[in-house]
C-alpha cells in the first residue's frame, strides 16, 4: 500500500511534467521526498532510496530549467530582446519538462520490474 503511494507520486509528477507546470513538479517532488523521508513507509531501504533519487533527479531538471531562465534573463540588452527571450524560454523550458517526464517513466518502470522481481524472489524464499 505504502509503495502505492510512491507510483502515485511519480505519475503526478510525470503528467505534471509533461504539462510544463514547473513549479507543480517542484511542488509535488518536495511532497514526495519528505513523505518518503519522514513517514518511513514500509517499503524496502533500495527500493525507497530509488525513489528518492527518481524525485531528486526530476527535482534538479525543473530546477535548471528556472535556472537557465535566470540565465538568459541576464542576457536581455533591450525591450526588442523580450519576445525572443519568452518563445526561448518556452521552447526550453517545455523541452527540459519533456525530458524529466521521460527520464522519470523510465526510471520508474525499471524500479516496478525490479521491486516486482524482489518481490517474487521473497515469495519463493518463504
Amino acid at each position: 500500500m505504502h509503495m502505492i503511494l510512491a507510483y502515485i507520486f511519480a505519475a503526478i509528477l510525470i503528467k505534471t511534467s509533461l504539462l510544463g507546470l514547473g513549479l507543480v513538479s517542484i511542488m509535488v517532488c518536495f511532497c514526495a521526498m519528505l513523505i518518503l523521508t519522514f513517514n518511513r513507509p514500509r517499503i524496502v531501504s533500495t527500493i525507497r532510496a530509488k525513489f528518492l533519487r527518481l524525485f531528486k533527479i526530476a527535482l534538479f531538471g525543473h530546477i535548471s530549467a528556472y535556472l537557465g531562465l535566470l540565465i538568459k534573463a541576464y542576457f536581455i540588452d533591450g525591450v526588442e530582446d523580450i519576445p525572443a527571450f519568452i518563445v526561448g524560454h518556452f521552447v526550453l523550458h517545455h523541452i527540459l519538462c519533456a525530458i524529466v517526464a521521460g527520464t522519470v517513466t523510465i526510471l520508474t518502470l525499471r524500479l516496478y520490474t525490479q521491486s516486482k522481481h524482489l518481490r517474487v524472489q521473497q515469495s519463493k524464499a518463504e
